[in-house]
């Protein structure tokens, strides 16, 4: 009997359903496993800066892994659907890898690089495995607040054919060698991404084989029309209505403002952001609409349906629109490096939008930041990696926000071991950062403080460079929590000025006597009247050093009694 026959009662079956797209997501989860195992650089095979996804023959998405980052994930489909523009799929063959690194058809930035693999079964186009990984260079300017284009911030690939029927573009590993500041590394890391979709175009077409399918259409259908239709009842139960809000943080030249009109119809919903400032003319801190699209899209499912994973059938009813020209839709070529500055406001600006109807909000979250560190270790090899450090989460409705979470993604910070086993700085100090978290019924999430010096002598040489996040702003707090700490960020003892982080960290020269650098990322905002809290949670915070007891009392309205480890109610 064939799939035709089959294939509708198969996937009517909510078992063999859930059984066999479970089985498509644990081959993604292998593609990024092997991924994560044969990458070179530090920021994909230890914090996790990657997204490995299976599409079907349309290219919409079908599985993803579950830790990979959702914004390569939400992304890829539209990069696949790019690709196949360039490439139609009737022209494709075996031994074919399609490669870009478009900001404004990917990730958002050039660093981003996209790998999209086709695979077959008897000859015919059945689905494509797609990974994007953040490589550890991409060439440019060191200094990236100083780029006003894209042109200055490193190689760009148009879509283009990295493999044809099996034979390497040599081109694009020769430009990489002259272009990059760590191209073995680089290269390195990119057939990592074309190996880990081999072993996923493998298995996927095994899975075929043991379920009689000719394609991945019919199970693609099925759990798309069910996410569609999750997402559809969800927006269907809130009251229908335009809802507004602004939100205005901290940019490189003073602060910015976006106002947003999200329209619910019956059970659809339109996010416009109707009032954007003009993109900006350096610094990269515009995010192109693909990025745009990504972030807003992930905020609505963590707000709207947190506990149904993501594909192609679950954002059908959204739409994400933004003017041309704008930080949230630039133009090319504009410079959009550090686009996160931007694309990341996106989350609690969907979540200010939605607090009076959404049930399942949280309060927003400190964003994570990051130090690149450019040079060469002990031997001369040139090395580039970044440094990721979390922010704390913020509070939701009967939960503490997660400390030092790397938040709005999947990544993860770089265990201390390993990062200066690879570049050699001598990391002082990495830890929560105690009075971080904003203060409510539910607290938020605690940020870190993260002191690097110099490398010791004969250990290497690096230059610091930084992409800081919300330096100088604070996520609020809800329904009446408080505000979580700001980023901050230090040269020795001396603070570096609000905006300035990027122009003092630019290109600073950590060795020999150099001052080392404080990172301190931002707390989570919290949830509910402070006062509510419960003393016994008051009370462990202070026991770990996280909380003074003269906050437990101004704050919290609890006195602590250290002798006895007591905790009682003000009166």
């Amino acid at each position: 009997m064939t799939s035709q026959e089959t294939g509708a009662s198969i996937f009517d079956d909510p078992i063999t359903l859930e059984v066999a797209w479970g089985r498509l997501e644990t081959v993604a989860a292998e593609m990024q496993s092997v991924l994560r195992r044969t990458a070179l650089s530090t920021l994909i095979s230890a914090a996790n800066d990657l997204g490995c996804e299976i599409m079907d023959a349309r290219g919409w998405s079908v599985a993803h892994a579950a830790t990979s980052n959702p914004t390569f994930n939400l992304t890829l489909p539209r990069v696949a659907g790019e690709l196949m523009r360039h490439f139609p799929p009737e022209t494709l063959a075996e031994g074919d890898v399609l490669f870009t690194n478009d900001p404004w058809i990917g990730a958002g930035h050039l660093p981003d690089v996209s790998v999209v693999t086709p695979f077959f079964k008897h000859g015919r186009l059945v689905g494509f495995a797609g990974s994007i990984a953040h490589v550890s260079d991409i060439g440019g300017l060191l200094n990236q607040t100083e780029a006003r284009s894209v042109y200055e911030e490193g190689v760009y690939f148009p879509p283009m054919k990295l493999y044809d029927a099996g034979r390497l573009n040599e081109a694009v590993f020769a430009t990489l060698r002259g272009s990059v500041r760590a191209p073995e590394m680089v290269i390195g890391d990119i057939s990592a991404i074309v190996t880990a979709n081999q072993v996923a175009c493998r298995h996927a077409v095994e899975l075929l084989d043991e379920y009689a399918l000719d394609d991945l259409q019919g199970l693609s259908d099925a759990v798309q029309s069910r996410a569609e239709n999750a997402m559809r009842q969800t927006i269907g139960a809130l009251p229908d209505g335009d809802y507004a809000y602004e939100h205005t943080f901290q940019g490189p030249d003073g602060t910015f403002t976006i106002g947003v009109e999200i329209r619910i119809r019956g059970s659809e919903l339109a996010v416009d952001y109707v009032r954007v400032p003009p993109q900006h003319p350096h610094g990269g801190i515009n995010s192109t609409l693909s990025f745009t699209t990504a972030r807003t899209t992930y905020a609505l499912n963590a707000v709207l349906t947190p506990h149904i994973p993501s594909n192609q059938g679950l954002f059908r009813p959204i739409t994400v629109t933004a003017p041309e020209g704008t930080i949230l839709n630039p133009t090319y070529p504009a410079s959009v490096n550090d686009r996160t500055k931007t694309g990341w406001q996106t989350v609690p600006i969907v979540q200010g939008a939605l607090a009076a109807v959404a049930t399942d909000n949280t309060a927003p979250s400190g964003f994570q930041s990051g130090m690149r560190f450019i040079g060469e270790d002990r031997n001369g090899v040139p090395l580039s990696t970044i440094f990721m450090h979390g922010g704390g989460m913020g509070a939701g409705t009967d939960t503490d926000g997660v400390d030092a979470i790397c938040y709005p993604t999947s990544s993860t910070t770089i265990p201390v071991e390993i990062f200066e086993s690879t570049i050699g700085a001598h990391v002082v100090a990495n830890e929560l950062r105690a009075g971080s978290a904003g203060a409510g019924r539910t607290r938020g999430g605690h940020g870190m403080r993260t002191v690097v010096a110099a490398p010791r002598s004969g250990e290497g040489r690096f230059t610091v460079a930084a992409s800081i996040n919300q330096h100088g702003d604070h996520p609020l707090g809800i329904a009446g929590g408080r505000s979580g700490g700001t980023t901050e960020v230090l040269i020795g003892t001396e603070a570096v000025p609000v905006g300035k982080a990027g122009e003092r960290l630019g290109a600073y020269a950590l060795s020999g006597d150099a001052e080392p650098v404080t990172l301190h990322t931002a707390g989570g905002g919290g949830f509910g009247p402070p006062r509510e809290r419960r003393p016994e949670l008051v009370l462990r915070d202070v026991r770990d050093g996280l909380l003074t007891v003269a906050d437990a009392r101004e704050v919290y309205g609890v006195e602590i009694d250290l002798a006895t480890l007591r905790a009682t109610r003000s009166a």
